[in-house]
């Protein structure tokens, strides 16, 4: 039988799960486990709390801005279990964008985790400025907050701890009881449970639509995708990533649905968190297994070269493998005695050393993953299996396989969803995961979605004869120059991200005659490259000048001329989320990059020698 809306789900599982580990916590130096008891009665609790102070009309709208955790976790399903909305917001959002959102969705109630976020709401309520409109201070409608660690506030009316709504609910347990009850046998499948909004690369961020429907039906059609499997639930699913962002708002809700314990951590601690945890699933943005790599491979190069030979041999057989295991066929005999020794001696230390050595699944999804990167993984014995979805579609579209992967792709449709491609090469979807619209936009609903149904993903792609899409670019991101060719910058930026010392790379050329591109250095890589080579890590240096214009020289040759890069400039801050210059989910915003650069660009362009990258 189907679940009927996504609390239900929970409680029933958590039923199921007894006295078993449900989730995993750190507590100083180790992890101890919380069962499925213990997590049920915490939601309850939390729930009969919220009841007995402040009990809102179903359909309230509920934020929550939190750092992973157990807390974030039990709060939503408590909150989902009394008919109301949750909607998350990242922690790194600044105090205009945490306005607008709780204006538009006219939250009466939030969830924070500390002094800090609360400060910035607290902020917001005094009136604020986003998108060039002004919102009064009335324009938020939030009535109390309820903070996770109140550590430094002082007492006010207008907030109390998770402790005490805990505290308070459990004492009135038998008294709410019949209204819990009441409440969640009046949801239905078809109910909104959460507003996701999106980050907003492109313009103002907008409140998705997601229902139960849409969540539970992701949950019961990936199950096809063979990611949730016994070995990776042996290991648990380990989850780090934000739970404003519907990547891991889904790994949250397929950890119940699937009884699979889930392993929290945070960003930094993440690889010591792994040694400690061994999972047996990993979802995480490309940029991750990015760090991960160019780690290892900077260590690499700096040892000896001894090390180094065995190292690129032993990466040199595996990769050999790879076309064999994607088709599922045995290796070759000698291959397979090659391949045999090359795990013992380099491979299977490589996987124990980041704590993957039970792993089953690396899911990646959110950006393209490097091809580079991926054929290392996999050369190594760990498939990052690339997944494709946006948060209207709650997130997933795509999946590759383990019995059907295709580096470069991002696999068949996920079961239940359909898949065609408009005469420009767009994606178009529909599926049960599939949202209906935006929250109070109707006209960017109309614009996303067609007459017939079909949802237009904005990104371009085109499909194999097996059925796997591979993303080509964003269709609001196509270049047309001033000489009206297209290019598709995420192609050059993703061959320049790869590149020894390089991190990020924005290409510039709308309207303009021709393309330039501005690059941040990975400071570590180049602190190895410095080391190696025994030039100075200045990056505005001879050497690391040269060195990048090399990139350039290499890249440009595969490079039609209307797409070659003509020059270049070295920026002296990386990108980040505190900058401004990367969303919460770690995507570029190419806007604000342009406008901020906007001097060093145009400089670029009234340069005497264009036809040479500096």
């Amino acid at each position: 039988m189907a679940d009927t809306h996504l609390a239900q789900m929970f409680f029933d599982r958590a039923r199921a799960g007894g006295s078993g580990t449900a989730y995993l916590v750190r507590r100083g130096k180790t992890f101890s486990g919380v069962s499925w008891n213990d997590a049920a009665e915490r939601a309850r609790a939390i729930a009969s709390g919220v009841l007995t102070d402040m009990p809102l009309p179903v359909g309230t709208c509920v934020t929550i801005m939190a750092n992973t955790s157990l807390d974030w976790i039990l709060c939503d399903f408590a909150l989902l279990s009394l008919g109301l909305l949750t909607v998350p917001i990242y922690v790194s959002l600044l105090t205009p964008e945490v306005g607008y959102i709780h204006a538009d969705t006219k939250a009466e109630l939030l969830v924070v985790e500390n002094r800090e976020m609360f400060e910035k709401v607290r902020a917001a309520r005094e009136g604020f400025s986003f998108y060039d409109k002004d919102y009064a201070a009335a324009t938020i409608k939030l009535r109390r907050c309820i903070v996770i660690d109140p550590t430094g506030l002082a007492p006010a009316d207008d907030w109390e701890s998770l402790a005490q709504v805990e505290q308070r609910g459990r004492a009135a347990l038998a008294d709410t009881k019949a209204e819990r009850e009441r409440r969640m046998a009046a949801i239905q499948r078809s109910d909104v449970a959460t507003y996701t909004y999106t980050s907003g690369t492109t313009g103002e961020p907008k409140g998705v639509i997601q229902t139960h429907h849409n969540m539970l039906s992701i949950l019961e059609n990936v199950e096809d995708a063979q990611i949730f499997t016994d070995r990776a639930k042996l290991g648990g699913a380990f989850l780090f990533l934000p739970l404003a962002h519907s990547f891991g708002r889904l790994v949250e809700f397929g950890g119940a649905f699937y009884t699979t314990k889930v392993i929290l951590s945070t960003v930094p601690t993440v690889a010591e968190d792994l040694a400690l945890t061994r999972p047996g699933f990993l979802p995480a943005a490309p940029r991750v297994f990015e760090r991960v790599y160019g780690k290892i491979m900077t260590g690499v190069a700096s040892g000896p070269p001894i090390r180094q030979k065995l190292f690129h041999w032993a990466i040199g057989v595996g990769k050999q493998t790879i076309p064999y295991r994607q088709r599922a066929q045995a290796l070759p005999t000698l291959l397979g005695l090659q391949f045999k020794v090359a795990d013992k001696l380099v491979l299977s230390k490589i996987r124990a050393k980041l704590g993957m050595d039970r792993m089953h699944a690396l899911l990646s999804g959110s950006a393209a993953l490097p091809r580079e990167v991926a054929e290392f993984f996999a050369s190594v014995g760990l498939v990052i299996l690339e997944a494709y979805g946006l948060t209207e579609t709650c997130p997933g579209l795509t999946t590759n396989r383990f019995d059907n992967w295709r580096i470069g792709t991002v696999g068949p449709a996920i079961k239940g969803v359909q898949l065609r491609l408009a005469a420009d090469g767009e994606i178009l979807a529909k599926g049960p995961n599939v949202v209906s619209g935006y929250l109070n936009r109707p006209e960017a609903t109309a614009e996303a979605w067609d007459g017939d149904g079909w949802f237009h993903t904005g990104d371009i792609g085109e499909l194999d004869a097996d059925g796997h899409l591979r993303i080509t670019d964003r269709k609001k991101d196509l270049i047309k120059t001033s000489g009206g060719k297209y290019v598709a910058p995420q192609k050059v930026e993703g061959l320049l991200k790869t590149k020894p010392i390089l991190s990020e790379a924005v290409v510039i050329g709308d309207n303009r005659k021709y393309c330039v591109v501005l690059v941040t250095v990975d400071k570590e890589k180049l602190a190895a490259w410095s080391q190696r080579t025994g030039n100075p890590p200045d990056l505005h240096g001879a050497a690391v000048q040269k060195e990048i214009q090399g990139y350039i020289d290499e890249l440009n040759r595969g490079l039609a001329s209307f797409e070659s890069i003509k020059y270049f400039r070295v920026l002296d801050e990386e990108f980040s989320v505190d900058n401004g210059m990367l969303t919460a989910s770690f995507k570029v915003k190419r806007k604000q990059v342009a406008a901020r650069y906007k001097d060093l660009i145009d400089a670029m362009y009234t340069a005497k020698n264009p036809d040479k990258a500096e």
